[in-house]
């Protein structure tokens, strides 16, 4: 049975949970694993039941706010979220001595925030036990979608849900939880491999990596190299693309395509290019034109303008063109510590309300950046860090002259179109984070831009408007982006 919330402050408990709600009205029930009510309000789909089994994530309870409205109060105080947000108060007991903890809150437009325990002092609580624990969740009321009914990777849209949920310490893939997970991580389920991509295998993780005589043929004639971004893979970022329009690049390069998986959370680029060459064979010769998405952009960049300085020698390496699509050439401001929770809430929220086939795989990524959160292990995370504006990584790669390889670029200004999800992304991601335009992860500008290296700014680009409505993991759906890329990879 349900029970209302009090919009004046006063505590109110439901079984384990006690909830205050200062300026919130509505009603307030708690749901346990394997009740009929916390299926009928979930409703989520198999694809977060697997990412979440595979996480090694375990429901305690979910926590359901429904008819929820904003009242006006005054005089009363109350914590906030981050950027001094009005919080609901959530506090449940701890998870136990060998547990971490966190709750992923999804509001009634779809926007998905994993929150950490908070002390007094707002820092993340890492401390463990059985004994409460509090969280504090963005207050705001969104509004819902406008196709009624609208459900999302996680589960039903148009009500709050505040799911608790819990992970053991010693994570079942990569042990300890702490900085070095996100490494031990990758080496197990992300590992680094040269593989095939061809019409018939390159949506599938089960292929086998390049061979000798795979190496002869690349040798044969100009190649053409795919570069996955943050949190993927090869066959989840490009998944979008047609069957029709990979053999096309097939025919374009006479066969001579592949793809490079490589770490994109523990690594940064400069150690991901010289794994790249590591893999080559001995007498391996590839002349490449690259397709990147994302952080993968940051790698074709070391590939093609700092190859003579990877080891090992022997190699011969050359980029002619370098198609961009949505890279932080010049960073994203997401990952700085102080910004990184609403990196992994941007990406989490994509996935939600834009899902593909890649949720499952991609959600595990997000996870084992959040077991490191929550525990106050923000370091070990260089894959990440290296797209610090301000950071060691781009300051280095962003000087020197200009190149002989050709720069192309396609970025987007997105602005979703359901009024709750773009509230979020107005008032929290472009007014208080990017202040510029954005595809929710990259600026807009920042792909092509002028950032202090002679190869920069791009001329020859594609910027999408806000009208086209593509977000950071859109863009390879667009007939667009697949023009834009023929043009520019077959011109003379």
């Amino acid at each position: 049975m349900s029970s209302p919330l009090d919009p004046f402050g006063v505590p109110v408990q439901v079984g384990p949970v006690t909830l205050r709600t200062p300026g919130l009205s509505g009603a307030v029930d708690v749901h346990f694993p394997g009740a009929d009510g916390m299926r009928a309000a979930e409703q989520v789909t198999r694809a977060l039941e697997d990412a979440f089994a595979l996480a090694g994530l375990e429901t305690q309870l979910s926590v359901e706010i429904t008819g929820t409205a904003e009242v006006a109060v005054s005089g009363i105080s109350t914590r906030s979220a981050g950027f001094d947000e009005p919080a609901i108060e959530l506090v449940v007991p701890g998870a136990g001595d060998d547990w971490g903890q966190v709750v992923v809150a999804v509001d009634e437009a779809g926007v998905v925030t994993w929150n950490f325990a908070r002390d007094d002092r707002n820092r993340i609580e890492t401390t463990r036990g059985p004994q409460p624990r509090t969280f504090l969740i963005r207050r705001r009321v969104a509004h819902p979608p406008e196709q009624a009914g609208r459900r999302g990777a996680f589960g039903a849209i148009g009500r709050k849900i505040l799911k608790v949920v819990a992970f053991r310490l010693m994570d079942k893939v990569a042990g300890a939880v702490g900085e070095r997970l996100a490494a031990r991580w990758e080496a197990q389920r992300r590992p680094y491999r040269m593989r095939p991509f061809t019409p018939g295998d390159y949506r599938s993780a089960d292929v086998g990596e390049l061979t000798h005589d795979d190496w002869a043929r690349l040798a044969e004639g100009r190649a053409l190299l795919m570069l996955h971004g943050t949190f993927s893979r090869s066959d989840l970022a490009f998944a979008g693309l047609p069957d029709a329009f990979v053999q096309t690049l097939h025919d374009a390069y006479n066969g001579r395509v592949f793809a490079f998986d490589h770490f994109t959370l523990s690594d940064d680029p400069a150690r991901n290019a010289e794994r790249f060459v590591e893999l080559m064979p001995a007498d391996a010769r590839v002349d490449l034109d690259i397709v990147c998405h994302s952080r993968g952009g940051l790698l074709a960049r070391q590939l093609a303008e700092r190859a003579a300085g990877l080891p090992p020698e022997g190699r011969h390496l050359r980029v002619g063109r370098v198609v961009f699509v949505a890279v932080p050439n010049a960073g994203t401001t997401l990952v700085d510590t102080k910004y990184m929770n609403d990196f992994i809430d941007s990406y989490t929220t994509i996935l939600n309300l834009l899902p593909d086939n890649g949720v499952t795989d991609v959600l595990e990524a997000i996870v084992t950046v959040v077991k490191q959160l929550a525990v106050g292990a923000v370091r070990g995370l260089d894959g990440l860090q290296a797209m610090l504006p301000t950071g060691e990584f781009l300051r280095s790669l962003n000087q020197g002259g200009p190149g002989d390889a050709r720069y192309f670029a396609l970025a987007s200004n997105y602005e979703p179109r359901d009024s709750g999800w773009k509230d979020y992304a107005v008032d929290h991601l472009m007014d208080k984070i990017f202040k510029q335009a954005n595809d929710l992860v990259v600026p807009t500008a920042g792909v092509f831009a002028a950032n202090g290296s002679g190869r920069f700014p791009i001329q020859a680009r594609h910027v999408f408007s806000q009208d086209d409505a593509v977000a950071h993991t859109t863009f390879f759906e667009q007939a667009t982006t697949r023009a834009k890329m023929i043009e520019w990879l077959t011109a003379s």
